[in-house]
């Protein structure tokens, strides 16, 4: 089914570790998904963890000024 209708931007997120700025967005729940980890591109610590059937999308938006 193709996408109708604007791509949502999503929320704003920043890594607790080093301060990277995401958008963060829903992607449909999936059958296989038990849970998951999300790692901060920027320092490779763990941002967010969930057992919810329902995976969060983040996309870089912009890196710490120390990073």
């Amino acid at each position: 089914m193709p996408l109708t209708g604007p791509i949502p931007e999503g929320r704003s997120f920043f890594c607790p570790h080093c301060g990277a700025l995401y958008s963060v967005t829903h992607s449909r729940p999936s059958k296989t998904n038990d849970g998951y980890s999300v790692e901060c591109v920027v320092c490779g610590q763990a941002m967010d963890r969930s057992e919810l059937n329902a995976a969060r999308v983040y996309k870089l938006v912009h890196r710490p000024e120390d990073a």
